[in-house]
């Protein structure tokens, strides 16, 4: 991957606060958190010219904070409390769905963007502005059939592109 200056700026601009606030979440000390998510923008960028074309640099950045919070626990471990051990499990576990939230939202987004134009219009329209089968038909001049076929084919590519499989009937 190509990963530019600039391309990393922008990154850094649009992802420090919330690395930084995720981190926080598990290391409960903003500084801290603040340190690890310039660490985790630091093993980005040297890893930049490695990095496969299709990476999902978010979900990336989101793994490598997780792991340097976790490792910044461990190593820590000596000093703190069994008391605060139950809270970390809990919100590391909150963690984990929020990373692979954002995976499978970004594995989302990239399948409907590679979805047949019609298909990909209608599922955005039936999906992400809310309107109904009869509306999509009056919007885009088709029938309600055609809506629900293209609704069809796009769950079929979605199913199949992120689960691997079809839906059987």
């Amino acid at each position: 991957m190509q990963l530019t200056e600039r391309d990393f700026e922008k990154l850094f601009k649009e992802q420090f606060v919330s690395i930084t606030i995720y981190s926080r979440k598990i290391v409960q000390d903003t500084d801290t958190a603040k340190d690890l998510a310039h660490r985790c923008f630091i093993k980005v960028w040297e890893k930049r010219e490695s990095l496969p074309d299709d990476s999902n640099l978010k979900a990336l950045l989101y793994r490598i904070a997780r792991n340097l919070s976790i490792n910044y626990i461990r190593d820590q471990k000596k000093f703190t409390t069994d008391e605060t051990l139950p809270l970390f499990e809990s919100e590391n576990a909150q963690a984990d769905n929020d990373i692979v939230a954002s995976e499978l939202e970004a594995a989302i987004v990239d399948t409907i963007k590679h979805m047949p134009e019609k298909s990909r219009e209608v599922f955005i329209l039936s999906r992400y502005q809310k309107l109904t089968n009869p509306k999509i038909s009056e919007k885009l001049g088709i029938s309600i059939k055609t809506v629900e076929a293209h609704i069809t084919s796009a769950l079929k590519i979605l199913r199949k592109k992120i689960f691997g499989k079809e839906k059987k009937t």
